[in-house]
């Protein structure tokens, strides 16, 4: 069930006219990152890598999909085969040695948007809808592809405006374009460092999707009540909300 700390700052819900999502993790999966996700799967298909050589393998492929102006233009599919493609080479591995890997982590990533999907349907008869993503300037594209971005009034990608999380800007940036005061605007977001503390830093209402087993352990200093609601996958949001 959501949760708040029932202090009598939290903000109060019943003044929010729009609701901003974050993309990776938040909109195709209950709080998982998409590193997370992966090693899962590198457990199954290939259990002879150690987590480190997948994170940094991980982390090559995000390097390669910003460099590539190509990966603007793509959808779900293919931008999770480019970057498995990627990870593998950086793995010295072959292309074909992804492949199941491919296909399982989409159809996970599809599950969740699906089911989702009925959610954004829902709220968008009540509030303006916006996506605020560290995307690679395919954030519009992807969504389309999947079928949601008639829900959003509003895509702000980072590739595509020059602000990245965690800049507190890319969220003021959104509340804007959404047309309301951040005061106004609730922000759901999996990650606290990228996504709550920033965006609570830029004066929205904060509701964290939280997935403890998957996400890295919290700095000591996390100041978790800059979480004003907690949720735990994205249909909890329809009660949290009036």
């Amino acid at each position: 069930m959501p949760t708040t700390d029932s202090s009598p700052l939290t903000p109060d819900l019943g003044r929010v006219q729009g609701v901003l999502f974050d993309l990776g993790g938040t909109l195709d999966g209950d709080g998982e990152h998409w590193l997370n996700r992966f090693w899962l799967l590198y457990q199954k298909y290939l259990p002879e890598l150690g987590f480190e050589e997948v994170k940094a393998a991980f982390y090559q492929a995000e390097a390669d999909c910003l460099g590539d102006p190509r990966v603007a233009s793509f959808t779900l599919p293919r931008l999770v085969a480019y970057h498995v493609e990627r990870q593998m080479a950086a793995l010295g591995r072959e292309a074909r040695s992804g492949e199941k890997l491919t296909g399982e982590f989409l159809e996970g990533c599809r599950r969740i948007i699906r089911r989702n999907a009925y959610v954004l349907r829902d709220l968008v008869q009540r509030y303006r809808l916006g996506v605020v993503t560290n995307g690679y300037g395919n954030a519009a594209r992807l969504l389309a592809g999947e079928a949601i971005a008639i829900w959003f009034a509003v895509i702000v990608d980072s590739a595509r405006v020059g602000v990245r999380k965690p800049d507190p800007e890319i969220f003021r940036l959104a509340a804007r374009e959404l047309g309301f005061p951040p005061a106004e605007v609730a922000y759901v977001g999996d990650s606290f460092l990228q996504d709550i503390r920033p965006a609570k830093e830029a004066g929205v209402i904060t509701v964290w999707l939280r997935n403890d087993a998957m996400n890295a352990p919290l700095p000591p200093e996390a100041d978790l009540s800059l979480a004003d609601y907690t949720i735990r996958s994205l249909p909890e949001l329809e009660a949290l909300l009036p």
